[in-house]
């Protein structure tokens, strides 16, 4: 798969985003995310030294598709 074509999908249908653009779509430094990899609440998979963030996992984790405001 071409890299453009990926970025063709919408982010939350995406199943995956590598650490990098998870940090960029929720705001939350690396180390957050580690952090929360750590204590379970953010899923991951790893392929071959490439770590990749489950997209639903994130979004649970921030809450999108939430109001904020009711």
């Amino acid at each position: 798969m071409q890299q453009s074509a990926v970025h063709d999908i919408p982010f939350d249908q995406r199943p995956s985003c590598t650490l990098r653009e998870a940090c960029r779509a929720t705001g939350l430094s690396r180390t957050t995310l580690y952090e929360r990899m750590a204590a379970g609440e953010l899923k991951t998979t790893t392929i071959g030294r490439r770590r990749l963030v489950n997209v639903p996992s994130l979004l649970k984790l921030v809450g999108a598709g939430h109001e904020a405001v009711q």
